[in-house]
């Protein structure tokens, strides 16, 4: 970690009690301690310093002690969720999908990044390896990142399958790297030829390696996929849920919030509604399900919603397009 960030993680940390006197901490609710996981998905000290100071903010704001852990891999988070071992979850989609299917975890509220609630994920190949379409990596040696990663393995290998190519036996050797940045290092280093990853996650490396934006390219990019969620085990009581959603959206407004947020995933906002047009609709490919329709409110040519588990929908037909029984996976 450079200086620069070192300096600013510890402002953030310094300003977290000037930042929370204003929010007044909730009922305890029974409630003795709380523990928050997060997902692997890029250095995990950086994680654990910015969710520790998350988990600060969010413990005055509730008056309960708020513990920050980073998992193993994406499938630990999930794990930890749905065996009491966690409360509070930044999971990430496909992980949120298969909490939900497992033990009924519940989304509370999603990121924002550029101000949308989607992303997309991204084939990178070496700049020098004479790839320039999907096509020509069949053969090649490719790295994704966990198979419950969204961005790292769900939504790459689905775009595979539309494009007629089995993710199974298109490459000659396939690893699983276990973050985003693994990956990018991967190919730049010449370990494989090309790999999946969040856009543009070649820059969590671009400080250790200024020339990672040459050295390593984008060949092509998925569909909108629906962002990582800040989700809540469905055993903690209603009251305190609803209590830990109100001080994540407080906290994520305030100035050391954001600064927070952004040194963990590069997390602009949280909002627990969404925001989309009609095209953003489409290219995302989502249904409403009729339980819903009395939320959805009209603005022009935009839809304003609740974010819940309807949104997380386009997941599921990846899931399917792949032959993907979650509840298998889920077990």
């Amino acid at each position: 970690m450079n200086r620069f960030r070192r300096v600013l993680l510890l402002a953030i940390g310094l300003a977290v009690g000037v930042t929370l006197v204003g929010l007044q901490p909730a009922p305890t609710l029974g409630q003795t301690k709380l523990v928050m996981v997060f997902v692997p998905s890029r250095e995990t000290d950086i994680i654990l310093f910015s969710g520790q100071q998350i988990g600060r903010m969010l413990s005055v704001a509730l008056g309960i002690p708020v513990e920050a852990v980073v998992a193993t891999s994406f499938t630990a988070a999930i794990e930890a969720m749905c065996a009491g071992r966690a409360d509070i979850g930044a999971l990430n989609p496909f992980g949120y999908v298969l909490a939900h299917a497992k033990c009924g975890v519940e989304v509370a509220a999603i990121s924002l990044r550029f101000g949308l609630p989607y992303y997309l994920a991204q084939i990178s190949v070496r700049a020098d390896a004479n790839i320039n379409r999907i096509e020509d990596l069949r053969g090649k040696r490719f790295a994704f990142v966990d198979v419950a990663s969204t961005s790292g393995y769900l939504f790459p290998a689905a775009l595979l399958k539309k494009l007629g190519f089995d993710p199974d036996r298109f490459f000659s050797q396939t690893i699983f790297a276990g973050s985003h940045p693994n990956v990018i290092l991967a190919i730049y280093r010449g370990q494989v030829d090309g790999g999946s990853t969040f856009e543009d996650a070649r820059t969590t490396i671009q400080q250790q390696f200024p020339d990672v934006l040459q050295r390593v390219k984008p060949i092509a990019y998925t569909n909108p996929i629906p962002n990582d969620t800040w989700s809540l085990n469905p055993k903690l009581p209603a009251a305190l849920k609803a209590k830990i959603k109100d001080r994540l959206l407080r906290i994520a407004a305030t100035p050391v919030g954001k600064e927070a947020l952004l040194a963990l995933y590069s997390i602009e906002g949280l909002t627990d509604k969404v925001e989309l047009t009609d095209e953003q609709v489409s290219q995302l490919g989502i249904r409403f399900p009729e339980e819903i329709a009395e939320n959805i409110v009209r603005r022009g040519n935009k839809v304003v919603i609740p974010v819940g588990d309807w949104y997380f929908q386009p997941i599921r037909d990846a899931a399917t397009l792949l032959g993907l029984d979650l509840t298998r996976l889920a077990r």
